[in-house]
């Protein structure tokens, strides 16, 4: 079980940056963003399955509103965008730092950052992840209590969010390949990771 950490906001004697990983470089973003199809296609399977689960579980439950596909859409992008970056805000708050919220326009991008925070490695994971582990576990939480018609909106935000979520993973697997001991400093669109000695 991950515990609570104590924050930490300066580098401890002999760390050095090991790596600086900037996310939204014009190259690396166009990449990221073809690779976003990967957990797309996923979260789509996996959510199609869950509702071929729930169904039969539960049986159909008709109705919902019959709005047009487009309203959904923009209704998605204007919850699901602002809750995954609230998520990765809670997430750094726990951490026992003070989030802060923003957007890039000119790189189309959404943010929560701690400004000057360094975060154990396992911590910068859980942060890192948690939008796409509790969207992906809400999402399929009211599944089961949503008319059909809205269920299917609803599995269409969690593969959304999967796909958007591309640079979280990116990230987080980046980190994974230092020791627990590395500390992450989150930069909104950067990260950099300093190791010991």
């Amino acid at each position: 079980m991950l515990r609570r950490p104590s924050p930490i906001y300066e580098l401890p004697d002999g760390c050095r940056q090991v790596e600086h990983l900037a996310l939204l470089e014009p190259g690396r973003a166009l990449r990221l963003n073809l690779l976003a199809l990967v957990p797309l296609a996923i979260m789509l399977a996996v959510m199609a399955g869950w509702r071929g689960l729930v169904l039969a579980a539960r049986g159909p439950f008709p109705g919902g509103p019959s709005w047009p596909w487009w309203l959904w859409l923009v209704l998605i992008l204007a919850v699901i965008l602002p809750l995954h970056e609230w998520l990765h805000g809670l997430a750094i708050r726990w951490a026992g730092h003070k989030p802060r919220y923003g957007l890039m326009l000119h790189k189309g991008a959404l943010y929560a950052t701690a400004d000057g925070a360094l975060f154990p490695r396992d911590v910068f994971i859980a942060i890192a992840l948690a939008p796409l582990v509790g969207i992906t576990l809400l999402g399929m939480g009211l599944m089961w209590v949503l008319p059909d018609g809205t269920a299917y909106y609803v599995a269409l935000a969690v593969a959304l969010n999967a796909g958007s979520a591309i640079g979280d993973l990116w990230m987080a697997a980046a980190a994974c390949r230092y020791p627990p001991g590395a500390l992450v400093r989150d930069e909104a669109d950067s990260i950099r990771i300093y190791i010991t000695g």
